[in-house]
């Protein structure tokens, strides 16, 4: 579908393009006055600069439409978030081989997703996407951890002064 689009608007831009040369040359010594000043005016520096800019244009357009659907965004995140899920499971199960680089991992554990359900292999635009939705999730992990651990240490601290001195006269002493 995305080549017969390529194909058509490829065709199109060059039917505009090839237009007056055809028209002039269909039209013969009758209407040589004015096709005369339509190529003059076509010829001009002005008027190339107008070509190549549709040109340019038309192939951007045409290259640059649709190279990351939607689709495709939602894909790239689905897979860098299981893929994420998966490297730190497994480096749950051992604790020990805990150091070789995750975003590697998840990174080859995404392309490799990618591929087994008929999707092409990211390309490294992608992959950097990808890797910075690793360190994004991990530096959320480590926050809400450390964030955990404050809130733990403050209860803790809490309890403790409340046992050492608001229960010490109720307290029957041996």
């Amino acid at each position: 579908m995305k080549h017969r689009k390529t194909l058509i608007l490829s065709a199109a831009l060059g039917v505009l393009l090839a237009a007056p040369l055809a028209l002039a040359q269909a039209t013969g010594a009758a209407a040589s006055g004015i096709l005369d000043t339509i190529l003059a005016s076509v010829f001009t520096p002005s008027g190339i600069a107008t070509a190549l800019g549709v040109l340019v244009t038309g192939v951007g357009l045409v290259v640059g439409g649709d190279w990351l659907s939607e689709r495709r965004k939602r894909r790239i995140a689905l897979a860098a978030y299981h893929a994420y899920n998966v490297v730190e499971d497994i480096a749950a199960e051992d604790p020990a081989d805990n150091g070789w680089d995750k975003a590697a991992r998840g990174l080859q554990v995404a392309d490799e997703w990618f591929r087994a359900n008929g999707w092409r292999p990211l390309k490294p635009h992608e992959q950097a996407v990808v890797e910075l939705s690793f360190k994004a999730m991990h530096g959320e992990q480590k926050a809400a951890q450390k964030a955990s651990q404050s809130a733990d240490a403050a209860a803790l601290a809490a309890a403790h002064a409340v046992t050492s001195s608001g229960l010490a006269p109720v307290l029957a002493r041996p």
